[in-house]
């Protein structure tokens, strides 16, 4: 590779544009670019030549090193994690969670049977195979029949069938690090909840409101209220009581337990029971509520020789008053919210309104196709939300219509007879070589190094809400929210997520962004411009940042300094199109590592003909641009510091081969530089050369790209 360039220490570099200047290249529409006040460099008086000491000799071979940080690192570092922790960073901390209780505006999961006072001990009726298994979504009120509800696509159920053995979820209270937690539809997820101890059900019911309630294996039961409520120690309430109870269900204004051959019933939020025989000399394993009042139990039948015999289906359209055999007889059966069916998404079979029918003319697809609450419950950097009232819920989907005349499911269910001659699924990944790119406009398609991950990070849960009549067609929910989502903040270490509120002043996150321990939100400011909130570390609150003139889409990528010297990249342009002529600047937003919600903390920065941008200690960044009438054969280097002029590095460096990659090293400049192929006879290069040896090279005080010794 031949290269030319020349170091000129402190000249102004025409062709970049930071805040101290007014900003090249057109503004987003109706944004004002941010004034910012940086106050000039000291003007140091000159000094007297025959004190000043001889200027030493610049060994031309060295590695170019930038000037000293005029900013001490950021206070609130942290440092990344090591090898062992960093395999766990990215684990699901809510795994473990299954929904336990689904009311009309809230549901509740938590870990199942991993803790004290779960379920199947202590006289529990679930022994093992209870709910919780692989489908069941960890659901209350389990049928114990073998091959219910496990199937896939069941989860987000309430009162599941279980396996074999099973009669009642496990719920532990104390089993999860991160504790039960639940979400809701208006407030959002919210928890850890402080359910009752040795709780082993939890269930949602209510006329007005979804009211939470916990049993025990003693049989007592405990009320909160609302969600709200549950999060506080005190916040259940003991109420009464159904000694022996091994089955719980819940749902619209009724509460329910199965305690021997009998089902207890309450209508007055604990406070009073009604009890009833099902079926004289059987127990119970089993009970479901409706949110209409329609129940069904789950009796044990007789063994026959070494084999139990099936278990009896039985309704009640009075409350639990009056029981009867169900002409149908399902396999399985397990309650989704207004829907008590046979779980088997290949041939359904749902209790139909009435309460006494059973009709296969329901669909899955109506009870699937509508997202859970669970979806809330995925920790993640980006944006999600739902449209307000297409959750799944204890009333959504209802109940079907009962069927024609004489097309009611009866009898014993039969095995699903299931095409198994359906074509499959064939997917694959239809790949090719990606645009080829020339010389210095490689790092154009580099890619930052991401920040390691530290103890601490901002992330979000999925529970924004939209409302579906301002989404334009094709448009993003999440890009129209109503209620922005709630956000987390995710101590690795301790294995906590302590759920907070959005911002004031942040109707609409667009990016979340994590680096050295600070979390950075992008929201769409009141002019399309990037309004940026800062939180660092578990306690600290979110401190605004000002609004600036990026539009807060294009912020794409986060890059950190080793001080704490934060970067957000905007996107860059394809290099094939880069190369095609003039592009737009490139633009980026530099935070020098200041305390959060520090004045001026923010400046922006525009690179025109600019390809990458890094952030250096003191609040500098490094910004490469190639030139639009070079396709890439020239590259400029420069530095951009705060309170100071940019800082010339190098100018028409002529790049003979492919750059893939700039990065700073103890504050040395280095690229990794990728040989081209060589011509054919004809003296063209193949579109798509196979791979070659790449190797970083080092920029010199004599504008040498110099490769590193192997190891460095």
């Amino acid at each position: 590779m031949t290269r030319r360039l020349s170091l000129l220490s402190f000249a102004p570099l025409a062709l970049l544009a930071t805040s101290c200047g007014r900003a090249a290249g057109p503004a987003p529409a109706a944004v004002a670019p941010v004034s910012i006040a940086i106050p000039p460099a000291p003007v140091e008086p000159p000094a007297r030549a025959a004190v000043a000491p001889p200027a030493a000799p610049v060994d031309p071979s060295a590695p170019l090193a930038l000037p000293a940080a005029a900013i001490p690192p950021a206070a609130w570092l942290e440092p990344p994690l090591l090898a062992p922790e960093r395999a766990r960073a990215d684990r699901d901390l809510f795994s473990g969670h299954r929904e336990v209780a689904l009311g009309t505006h809230v549901a509740v999961f938590a870990a199942t049977g991993d803790g004290p006072g779960a379920a199947g001990t202590s006289g529990a009726a679930g022994t093992s195979g209870a709910a919780g298994t692989a489908g069941a979504a960890g659901t209350s009120g389990a049928a114990g029949t073998s091959g219910a509800a496990g199937t896939a696509g069941a989860a987000g159920t309430s009162g599941a069938a279980g396996t074999s053995g099973a009669a009642g979820t496990a719920v532990a209270a104390t089993g999860s690090g991160v504790g039960p937690f639940a979400v809701h539809e208006e407030l959002g997820v919210v928890g850890p909840l402080k359910l009752p101890a040795r709780s082993t059900w939890v269930g949602v019911a209510g006329l007005r409101g979804d009211a939470l309630y916990a049993a025990t294996p003693e049989g007592a039961l405990h009320r909160a209220a609302e969600v709200r409520d549950a999060l506080r120690p005190d916040g259940f309430a003991l109420r009464g009581s159904v000694p022996g109870a091994t089955a719980w269900d819940a749902a619209g204004g009724l509460v329910a337990a199965a305690a021997g051959e009998r089902v207890s019933v309450t209508a007055d939020e604990g406070r009073s029971f009604t009890s009833a025989v099902v079926a004289p000399g059987k127990a119970v394993r089993a009970v479901l509520v409706r949110p209409d009042g329609v129940l069904a139990a789950v009796v044990e039948g007789p063994a026959r020789g070494q084999r139990p015999a099936a278990p009896d289906t039985f309704l009640s359209t009075d409350r639990g008053q009056t029981w009867a055999r169900s002409p149908f007889q399902p396999r399985a059966v397990e309650r989704a919210g207004s829907w008590i069916w046979n779980g088997d998404p290949v041939c359904p079979a749902v209790l139909s309104r009435n309460g006494r029918e059973w009709t296969r003319a329901a669909p899955a697809e109506l009870l699937y196709g509508r997202p859970t609450f669970g979806a809330a419950l995925y920790l993640s950097t980006a944006i999600r939300a739902h449209a307000a009232g297409s959750l799944r819920s204890a009333v959504a989907p209802p109940a079907p219509e009962p069927p024609a005349r004489g097309a009611a499911a009866v009898g014993r269910e039969p095995p699903c007879k299931a095409d198994d001659e359906g074509g499959g699924v064939v997917s694959g990944i239809t790949g090719g070589y990606g645009a080829s790119c020339e010389g210095a406009l490689c790092l154009l398609s580099s890619v930052p190094p991401r920040p390691p991950p530290t103890r601490t990070s901002v992330t979000t849960f999925g529970d924004g809400v939209c409302d579906p009549a301002r989404v334009p067609p094709g448009g993003a929910c999440a890009a129209h929210l109503a209620r922005p989502p709630t956000f987390a903040v995710v101590d690795r270490a301790a294995g906590t997520v302590t759920p907070v509120a959005a911002p004031e002043g942040c109707p609409q996150p667009v990016a979340l962004r994590n680096a050295a321990g600070v979390g950075v939100l992008v929201c769409r400011g009141g002019g399309g411009g990037a309004a940026l909130f800062v939180r660092a570390g578990a306690q600290g609150p979110w401190r605004a940042e000002g609004e600036h003139a990026i539009p807060a889409e294009k912020v794409a990528q986060i890059v950190a300094a080793p001080d704490g010297t934060l970067l957000l990249l905007g996107p860059t342009p394809p290099a094939s199109v880069a190369s095609a002529g003039r592009r737009e600047p490139l633009l980026a937003l530099v935070r020098s590592p200041l305390p959060p919600g520090a004045p001026q903390a923010w400046r922006r920065v525009a690179v025109p003909d600019g390809v990458v941008a890094l952030p250096a200690p003191g609040g500098a960044a490094l910004l490469a641009s190639s030139p639009a009438a070079s396709a890439g054969g020239r590259l400029d280097l420069a530095l951009d510091r705060p309170g100071h002029p940019v800082l010339v590095l190098a100018r028409k460096v002529e790049v003979s081969q492919n750059l893939a990659q700039m990065a700073l090293r103890d504050g040395r400049v280095r690229f990794r530089v990728v040989p081209k192929s060589a011509p054919d006879a004809q003296g063209r290069r193949s579109p798509a050369p196979e791979p070659r040896e790449a190797r970083w090279h080092v920029l010199t005080h004599g504008g040498e790209l110099v490769p590193e010794p192997h190891g460095h």
